[in-house]
């Protein structure tokens, strides 16, 4: 329980929503106190939703071909385009959040953080096709020691009005590592080379930092 205050990311993330719910307790207690349960019930919520679970992908300890699942949620979508017509990638993975997910979000891979594009959108739901080039969105380009590349694309959805990035350009970034969060409901989409073969598929619950994306192909 401790650990659970302790990694909490309401401390660091949340200071507005603490600030908030702080003032509005201290007016249910001085004028209307049956709100003061509400705010306890938000303030459990918020802790709940600022989470931030210590997760280890196993297999990516010894294997280096591992990519890792950048964040909880289900498989939405799995798009596959020979030419490459994903944003220069052949593949793209898409995992949406629900308000009860965590919504921390880790790197599949280690590498060098070749660029940091943030982009403004609209706020639509996230589940939709389209959020993915129509929502407010943030882009991490990462290349490994081989020159491999991948993208990483955090996006806002309906009801998410911020995207946290906690590394930048030209940084060394660790697979598994902790990079970012969404707040509140919104979606990760994951673009990858052709020669990366999947280990997830469209409907399956998968877990941020933990479970196996896919694995780099030798040829």
């Amino acid at each position: 329980m401790f650990e659970f205050f302790k990694n909490n990311l309401i401390w660091t993330q949340g200071v507005s929503i603490l600030v908030v719910l702080g003032v509005l307790a201290i007016f249910s207690i001085l004028f209307f106190k049956p709100l003061l349960y509400v705010v306890i019930l938000f303030l459990l919520f918020t802790l709940y939703f600022f989470r931030n679970p210590l997760r280890i992908c196993k297999e990516a300890i010894d294997d280096m071909t591992v990519l890792v699942c950048p964040a909880d949620g289900k498989v939405i979508d799995i798009v596959y385009d020979k030419n490459n017509g994903l944003d220069g990638y052949a593949q793209r993975i898409s995992i949406f959040l629900s308000p009860f997910d965590v919504h921390v979000n880790w790197s599949p891979m280690s590498g060098i953080v070749q660029d940091v594009q943030y982009k403004k959108g609209a706020f639509k739901v996230a589940f939709l096709p389209k959020s993915s080039e129509l929502n407010e969105r943030n882009d991490l380009l990462i290349t490994d020691k081989n020159g491999k590349t991948i993208k990483v694309r955090q996006i806002a959805g309906l009801i998410a009005r911020r995207i946290c990035c906690w590394v930048n350009k030209g940084e060394t970034i660790k697979a598994g590592q902790k990079y970012g969060m969404i707040k509140f409901s919104s979606r990760v989409d994951i673009f990858l080379p052709a020669t990366v073969k999947l280990n997830v598929g469209i409907g399956q619950r998968v877990y941020g930092g933990q479970t196996v994306l896919g694995r780099w192909s030798w040829d």
